[in-house]
């Protein structure tokens, strides 16, 4: 169908059309006039469109684009696509789309040129709503009227003559209020749904045509309800505030009667009306990770804030799975871009997340996007930022299509006007940002030593020899640049530190034995959470969504247990790839913001905790 390949032409070329200059548009339309036969000296240049030569078109009837608004002062008809997330692209822009342009005309020969094409807008998001206004000066034996029985016949033999489905009839449609001609034109069928409506008004000895198309009756009447009059005060949404730094109450999120809102953010999003299945605070737990927060106490909500941990306010999803919303609070000493830098960081190393400018509310605002790669699919992130004070909230919108950011995004709405201004907040000595497990810094920075078959690090104050359990201690600096696809590091203190500071691991120590069991120790250093506890937690949430991106299944414990004589929370973990089982068995060292990862790997789970327990403490 020509109306839908007009949609697809539209957007592969809306980038070009946008960068054009009027400038090179009205150099273009000479070319194509006869400088020979044109009176120049009682020729107005600067009004007349030179494009419908054949035809005087007076300017009073010609509409206007400023800014993706679209006036039309003798037609009384404006389109606010800015104010309606639509691209509008002007006379002069459609000035190089001429041959395009002319693709659908009803006109041959001489008269192909009897119009102006006055506007064209469509959907920036890819909903396939496109609207086109042309203006015709009648003429002494065509009139409107003829004109619209003429195109009624013209669209009766394209469409029921192709389609069994099709239904074609003068209508009419209410437009800013008054009562006009329309030809509608809709397409039901089990394959296809489509949806056009051709409006026509009349003034003085001209006459508008503005063409609507869309999937369904629903897009067209969205689409005309979108013009009002030029002196219309349209409802604009107060603008919303991303980066506040005075300190506002804090609150947790409520869903109540299938709409969420949140006062401290300002936000809502009506689940009801778009359809949303909201998860309950366990579900919630069980996809993103444990901890001691509960929404009616909002003092354990602080306290895991406090820690340097997320709270998920708020996780929703469609009935078919594929589009998902999420809100995450953390509480943070940084001001928003270097937070968001912070998680841009993180996120690059293990999705090649990229910074993007998010439409959020009308404006635009630095975010991250990122895909997550599943074993049946591939997900589509973004992810907008937004600051209250010490709160930083991190808005996720992603699913199985390329669009699904944007679509979950625009289920967002600002709750009111106003955002609550708490002064008490400043002086609450409960919610200090440093609260937590106290970090220990007297303490100097330092990484393992191997020497003999023997393993130690003094800063966390372990030790393994290779010989208690038959097993070989690899090379380090092998290890590091087989683990970062490198040989150019010489893996001394000062790379280690870099290493670090940008977020990555260092492998201080790996064994192995030849039934394939290993132990390693890694590094990391840990700025955000506070304390060992929640760091566990993050690596349970970590590992559980490893596992599921590549559809394996795996189990997944957190328990306690001696090791280094104190009792100490570990990880189990059980998969089975392929047919052979794999347990893990995790131990976690803090000392200051440095944490040491050791994990074993074994075919069964006694082997792993033998191997963990082959870790002694340095004798003193």
């Amino acid at each position: 169908m020509k109306r839908i390949l007009k949609l697809i032409i539209i957007w592969l070329i809306t980038v070009i059309i946008l960068l054009v200059s009027g400038c090179g548009n009205k150099s273009k339309k000479v070319e194509h006039t006869d400088l020979e036969n044109t009176d120049l000296e009682n020729t107005d240049l600067e009004n007349t469109d030179l494009e419908n030569i054949d035809l005087e078109y007076s300017n009073l009837y010609l509409g206007e684009v400023n800014k993706d608004i679209y006036v039309n002062k003798m037609f009384q008809l404006k389109l606010n696509g800015k104010a309606h997330d639509m691209y509008v692209i002007s006379r002069e822009e459609l000035g190089d789309m001429k041959e395009y342009s002319d693709t659908d005309s009803i006109q041959t020969g001489k008269d192909k040129k009897n119009y102006v094409n006055d506007m064209e807008a469509f959907d920036k998001s890819g909903a396939h709503r496109y609207v086109s206004i042309k203006i015709y000066r009648e003429i002494e034996e065509k009139g409107m009227e003829k004109y619209i029985e003429t195109e009624l016949q013209k669209q009766k033999k394209e469409y029921e003559g192709e389609y069994d489905n099709a239904e074609v009839k003068l209508s009419t449609q209410t437009l800013t209020d008054k009562e006009v001609q329309s030809i509608d034109i809709r397409l039901n069928g089990e394959r296809i749904e489509y949806a056009e409506s051709i409006l026509y008004m009349k003034v003085d000895d001209y006459f508008i045509e503005i063409k609507v198309e869309g999937k369904d009756s629903k897009d067209i009447q969205e689409v005309l309800s979108m013009f009002v009059a030029p002196d219309y005060e349209e409802h604009v949404e107060p603008k919303y505030i991303f980066d506040l730094d005075a300190n506002v109450k804090f609150t947790v999120g409520e869903i109540e009667n299938g709409i969420y809102t949140n006062k401290m953010l300002n936000l809502k999003v009506d689940g009801k009306a778009n359809d949303l299945r909201f998860r309950n605070d366990e579900e919630i737990k069980k996809k993103f990770g444990y901890n001691d927060s509960n929404r009616a106490d909002i003092e354990s909500v602080k306290e895991v804030l406090n820690k340097g941990d997320y709270f998920v306010d708020m996780h929703a999803t469609t009935p078919d799975n594929k589009l998902a919303i999420a809100i995450f609070v953390y509480k943070s000493e940084y001001d928003l871009n270097t937070f968001l830098e912070k998680e841009l960081n993180k996120l690059k190393k293990e999705f090649n997340a990229s910074k993007k400018t998010i439409e959020l509310f009308g404006e635009e605002i630095p975010g991250i996007e990122f895909k997550k790669v599943y074993y049946d699919g591939t997900a589509t992130i973004d992810l907008a930022f937004i600051k209250r004070g010490k709160y930083i909230t991190v808005i996720s919108s992603g699913g199985e299509y390329s669009s699904a950011p944007k679509d979950g995004f625009k289920l967002f709405e600002v709750l009111d006007k106003q955002v609550e201004i708490d002064s008490d907040e400043t002086t609450d000595s409960s919610e200090s940002i440093n609260e937590g497990e106290e970090v220990d810094n007297n303490f100097e920075f330092s990484i393992g030593e191997i020497n003999n078959g023997i393993y130690t690090n003094k800063m966390f104050g372990i030790r393994f020899d290779e010989k208690t359990l038959g097993m070989k201690i690899k090379s380090r600096e092998e290890e590091n640049n087989r683990f970062y696809s490198t040989d150019e590091k010489k893996w001394d203190i000062d790379e280690v530190s870099q290493l670090l500071e940008n977020g990555d691991k260092f492998v201080d120590m790996r064994a192995d034995i030849e039934n394939k069991s290993i132990l390693s120790v890694l590094i990391k250093k840990e700025d955000t959470l506070k304390d060992l506890d929640s760091y566990i937690n993050r690596q349970m949430a970590g590992l559980k969504d490893k596992y599921d991106m590549k559809g394996i299944y795996s189990e997944i414990k957190k328990g306690e247990d001696e090791f280094l004589g104190e009792t100490r929370p570990y990880i189990s973990v059980y998969t089975n790839i392929y047919g052979v089982d794999m347990y893990q068995r995790s131990e976690y060292l803090k000392v200051g913001n440095y944490i040491a990862e050791i994990s074993a790997y074994a075919g069964d789970e006694l082997s792993a905790k033998q191997m963990i327990d082959a870790i002694s403490k340095i004798e003193e």
